[in-house]
């Protein structure tokens, strides 16, 4: 059986049990095990006594490998690529702890199950070439966060889960998981599936009370006691982790430093975790006067909005962002001053063609504009095109007027995305 055949017969017999039971009042708990063919689960079917259980934090999973000594002797001499020894433990003849980068076929299994509404219940379980994920699926997503092709996935249980029994599920799976009411949860998780906890936050609590049918102040108190919960349940966790200390040095302090931009009208305001750059805010309004301060990073980027000279790629940035927008955003530090790129062109190059609109979605995610060329990437339909930054079109139009990619007059102009035009007169639209 092909892959594509195979995939399509896990779904359809899928769909066929969720008809068969479907209860509003419940959900499903299902249990696959996925075999793709590169990362934690591949590596760890060459060590067939390594039991390594996982837990996704953020972009990063915390990988426990246990097993006899001799294997975990072997898995430090073979270690895992993409993966960081974090922890020491007092017994590391016992376990060894890492920090991983997930390979892209990992993580879209993940990713593919939250965005059909399912809940991963760590942890994911790999042994002998396969990982083991249990996730909890809302029945009215028709069990759609099954593995997608391209995977190999095998369908070992699904069962249907009471109200009662989901709960006792949460609080035994999920280390440190709050008590939170039902309208708690439903406004936290509306905050989350709508954007309102990323960076730069995508939602607002108006929006998030006007989807639910609350008023905004009613909403606000809601996600307070959630957020509230979940910090003071999270903070034993954090305070074990300070005990044991890092094991990799990380910046205690943020820094701002802050100036005025007259070519663009507006502040430029840099964040410094470390050496590293995290951020970078265009602002109308003046910042603190304790910000108002000079950097010779920051100096960089103030000649580079002169001049239209400098590409800035050699600017050290520290960047919290998933692997895919990682990637896109190194791409774009390629694209030199005065040439621009199209979102398919970008796509292309990064090897996921046909993904023009996530590469819009990674550069309207930029932490650094300025710093990582988000301005350079343009529609093929012609245009600027958006900018996510203060000041819209028109601050993106700024800046390629001044690297010369767009004439001095700027109006009506057909911009050219090959770099060996980069200079030469631009056609004028009719």
């Amino acid at each position: 059986m092909s892959r594509g055949a195979e995939v399509r017969a896990i779904r359809g017999s899928t769909d066929r049990m969720a008809e068969s039971d479907r209860d509003p009042g419940s959900a499903h708990l299902v249990e696959w095990d996925v075999r793709p063919a590169r990362g934690l689960a591949a590596w760890a079917g060459n060590f067939p006594d390594l039991v390594c259980t996982v837990r996704p934090i953020g972009f990063r999973w915390l990988i426990r490998c246990a097993g006899p000594s001799s294997t975990l002797k072997e898995i430090c001499d073979r270690p895992l690529r993409d993966a960081t020894r974090v922890v020491v433990d007092r017994r590391p003849d016992e376990s060894i702890v890492f920090a991983y980068s997930p390979h892209p076929s990992e993580a879209r299994v993940l990713r593919e199950i939250a965005r059909a509404r399912g809940f991963v219940l760590p942890p994911i379980v790999v042994r002998d070439g396969a990982m083991r994920i249990r996730y909890v699926a809302d029945p009215g997503g028709a069990l759609e966060g099954v593995p997608r092709p391209r995977v190999d996935a095998h369908l070992v249980a699904r069962r249907t889960l009471t109200p009662e029994r989901l709960r006792e599920e949460l609080a035994s799976e999920v280390a440190g998981l709050p008590t939170l009411s039902a309208r708690q949860a439903q406004v936290l998780l509306a905050a989350v599936a709508s954007g309102y906890y990323e960076v730069p936050r995508r939602s607002n609590l108006e929006a998030i009370a006007r989807g639910l049918g609350l008023g905004r102040s009613t909403a606000e108190e809601h996600l307070r006691l959630a957020e509230s919960a979940i910090i003071r349940s999270a903070a034993p966790l954090v305070r074990r982790a300070r005990q044991s200390g890092p094991a990799v040095p990380v910046a205690e302090t943020t820094e701002h430093f802050a100036a005025f931009s007259s070519e663009l009208q507006l502040y430029v305001d840099l964040v410094l975790s470390g050496d590293r750059i995290s951020r970078v805010r265009l602002l109308r309004a003046s910042p603190p006067p304790a910000d108002l301060r000079r950097h010779p990073h920051l100096d960089r980027i103030l000649e580079h909005l002169r001049t239209g000279r400098d590409d800035l790629r050699d600017l050290p940035v520290g960047l919290a962002v998933s692997p895919f927008e990682r990637q896109v955003l190194e791409e774009l530090r390629h694209i030199p001053a005065g040439a621009t790129r199209t979102y398919a062109e970008v796509a292309r190059r990064i090897g996921h063609p046909g993904a023009s609109r996530a590469v819009g979605n990674a550069c309207a995610h930029n932490p650094v504009p300025l710093v990582i060329p988000c301005h350079r990437v343009i529609p093929a339909r012609g245009g600027v095109g958006r900018y996510s930054a203060t000041g819209g079109e028109e601050t993106k139009r700024r800046l390629l007027r001044a690297e010369g990619a767009i004439p001095p007059s700027g109006v009506g102009t057909v911009i050219s995305s090959s770099p060996s035009t980069v200079g030469r007169r631009r056609r004028r639209t009719r």
